[in-house]
């Protein structure tokens, strides 16, 4: 049975300085109308995992227990900053704190984790262990490299879940958090929404046409759904989008998990 991974990073637009945020305005826009996106899958009827990061969870902890309803909550970091620019110390901060707030406001621990800017390393991994993760699904296991260079993508890794090694996160070994990759579709193409937003959907139809893998993620950013500047076929017109080929990947076959799901199949 074929399985998609289907996700969304959920913070503010300050993490997208870089493709249009405007410090002038409302950072949180995209959180306070991610139902947008979130009535597209609730129209599907398939699950998903929200990587929100402790600055949304503080912001909005009533809208963020809203969405539990329906989709799992998973840990985005507490700041959206790059693990490779803060100490260990920090890092673990940061993670304690976010754990911190979710237990306090749903009553448990959460079960998954994906690294700001999906950058991680093997520093991290004793980290996550320490507050009882069961899953981590920051690794990009693989980009095209005529496209040019991203910062998450550091090396090619198993492209379905795995155990990571302590000693290289991107092979297999004997780490007891499951690594759930944010697999590509064919020619090592993201199944991401900026690139969704980019290609558009007959592109990704036309390549799962050609092959259908058994695992795929499907991944975006909470302000995929809102129009920004420079942020082509953003808004409207990427909710279309996204109503379609979530529509099409169920049609050829896909049964779409969360995170906890899938961990707790493979454990």
């Amino acid at each position: 049975m074929r399985t998609c991974f289907l996700s969304i990073d959920v913070e503010s637009s300050y993490a997208r300085t870089k493709v249009g945020a405007s410090k002038d305005k409302n950072p949180f826009e995209s959180v306070d109308k991610l139902d947008c996106i979130l009535d597209i899958f609730r129209k599907h009827n398939v699950p998903a995992t929200l990587f929100v990061t402790g600055e949304v969870l503080e912001y909005c902890p009533d809208l963020v227990k809203k969405w539990s309803k329906d989709f799992e909550i998973g840990c985005h970091n507490y700041w959206h900053v790059q693990l490779d620019k803060i100490d260990l110390v920090e890092r673990e901060r940061q993670v304690k704190n976010f754990v911190n707030l979710y237990k306090g406001i749903f009553g448990f621990s959460p079960k998954g984790f994906r690294a700001p800017r999906n950058v991680i390393d093997n520093q991290q991994f004793p980290i996550l262990e320490r507050y009882d993760f069961i899953y981590d699904a920051s690794v990009f296991p693989r980009y095209p490299w005529r496209i040019g260079a991203y910062v998450g993508y550091r090396g090619r890794a198993p492209i379905a879940p795995y155990w990571p090694s302590r000693k290289n996160y991107r092979e297999k070994g004997d780490i007891k958090i499951l690594e759930i990759p944010e697999s590509p579709a064919l020619f090592d193409v993201p199944f991401v929404g900026t690139w969704l937003r980019k290609l558009g959907v007959k592109f990704f139809k036309f390549i799962f046409k050609i092959k259908k893998p058994e695992f795929i993620s499907f991944s975006m950013h909470s302000w995929d759904g809102i129009e920004f500047e420079n942020g082509k076929n953003s808004g409207k017109k990427y909710l279309k989008q996204l109503d379609e080929m979530l529509g099409f990947l169920k049609k050829i076959g896909y049964n779409f998990k969360s995170g906890e799901q899938i961990s707790s199949e493979i454990a």
